[in-house]
């Protein structure tokens, strides 16, 4: 599969989005088979996957695709407090469009 650069990461041309493995589409599939479709994807040689946090099962909790989409030992990445400051300032410059998520 051809590859493009986000940055100075390097992902899959095509992505798969993963939304549909916990709300957005009618029933949501058990957790193994979406597992199986993400490791699918991979052996196609796809290595971007989306997600969110707030995906859940009828987005209650939160953390649903996390578990179920290779967080690729993010657990372990340790950021240094300059590190982390660098990310805070970036992401505050970030201007966000629209909604995000439901309002009670």
């Amino acid at each position: 599969m051809k590859t493009r650069l986000l940055r100075d990461i390097e992902v899959s041309e095509v992505g798969m989005g993963c939304m549909a493995f916990s709300h957005g589409y009618g029933q949501i599939p058990p957790e193994e088979y979406s597992v199986e479709a993400i490791r699918n994807a991979y052996r196609k040689g796809c290595t971007f996957f989306d997600t969110a946090e707030i995906y859940s099962p009828n987005l209650s909790g939160i953390g649903h695709n996390e578990r179920i989409v290779e967080n690729l030992d993010a657990s372990k990445v340790e950021l240094t407090d300059e590190e982390f400051r660098s990310l805070e300032e970036a992401l505050d410059g970030c201007r966000v469009y629209g909604h995000r998520g439901f309002h009670r």
